[in-house]
C-alpha cells in the first residue's frame, strides 16, 4: 500500500493530508464543536513511530494528545521552536527512514516535550531497570488508531483514508514471527478494523496504560514483553 504521509504538506500549517481534509474540516466546523475535541492541524500528525522492520514490540494507542502551555497561543507550535530536530525526526519517521531513535519520543533530546514526558511515564519501570532509552526506542514501535492531534479523543464516525495505511502496518506486523502486540487503548475500535488482534496482549487500565507487570491482563504477556525488550 502506498504511504499517503509522503504527500503531506510540511512547510506550513495546516498539517493535513488532502485525502483527509474535507472530512476533518466538516468535523471541526460543526456547530457547538467542543474545543477539547477539535482536531488540531497546527501540529504535525504522528500516526505511527518506530522501526517497523526490526522492532519486536508494537503498541496500539488511540490518538496523539495535545497540550497548550500557558502564555502560548494555541496555534503556536512551541515544540518545533525549541527542539530544532524534532520536526525532521517526525518527517523521517513518517517516511520510514532511519533515525538514531526510531521511536523518537524516547530521545532524551526532547526531554520537555509532551511526547517524551508521556512515554517515559508509560515506560517508567522499564527505564528504571534498563536505563537505556536508545535500546527501548529501537525495540518498540507504535500505531495510533487516529493520526491527528486533539486534546481529547472523540470519534468522527468514519474511517479516514490515511487510517487505512496505519491499519495495514498493523496487519503486516501480525504476519511476522517472534513479536508481541499490546493493545494499550482503543481496544474496541482496533478490533473493529483489525479483528485479528483479539488474541493479543491487553492492559488492565486504559486510562493509565503504563507498561508494568501489574497492569498487564496476563502475566505471561508481560514476561513476553520483557523478553522482546532484551
Amino acid at each position: 500500500m502506498d504511504n499517503p504521509w509522503q504527500k503531506i504538506n510540511t512547510k506550513n500549517k495546516p498539517y493535513i493530508l488532502d485525502c483527509d481534509q474535507k472530512t476533518i474540516n466538516e468535523y471541526n466546523e460543526r456547530p457547538n464543536r467542543n474545543n477539547n475535541h477539535k482536531i488540531r492541524l497546527d501540529n504535525l500528525p504522528t500516526p505511527y513511530a518506530g522501526d517497523f522492520n526490526n522492532a519486536k514490540i508494537l503498541l496500539l494507542q488511540k490518538n496523539p494528545g495535545s497540550e497548550i502551555f500557558p502564555g502560548l497561543e494555541p496555534t503556536e507550535n512551541y515544540e518545533f521552536m525549541v527542539y530544532k530536530n524534532l520536526k525532521n525526526d517526525i518527517l523521517k519517521s513518517l517516511e520510514h527512514k532511519k533515525i538514531e531513535f526510531p521511536f523518537y519520543w524516547l530521545n532524551p533530546e526532547y526531554i520537555l516535550t509532551g511526547g517524551f514526558r508521556y512515554w517515559t511515564r508509560i515506560f517508567s519501570s522499564i527505564i528504571k531497570e534498563k536505563n537505556d532509552y536508545k535500546k527501548i526506542a529501537n525495540k518498540v514501535c507504535c500505531v495510533q488508531y487516529f493520526p491527528y492531534h486533539s486534546r481529547k479523543y472523540n470519534s468522527i464516525n468514519c474511517i479516514l483514508k490515511s487510517q487505512k495505511y496505519s491499519f495495514n502496518l498493523v496487519r503486516n506486523f501480525i504476519k511476522k514471527s517472534n513479536r508481541i502486540i499490546v493493545l494499550m487503548r482503543a481496544k474496541r475500535e482496533w478490533l473493529k478494523v483489525v479483528p485479528e488482534l483479539k488474541n493479543y496482549a491487553t492492559l488492565k487500565s486504559k486510562i493509565n496504560p503504563v507498561l508494568t507487570k501489574n497492569n498487564f491482563e496476563k502475566k505471561e504477556d508481560y514476561e513476553l514483553f520483557l523478553k522482546y525488550l532484551n
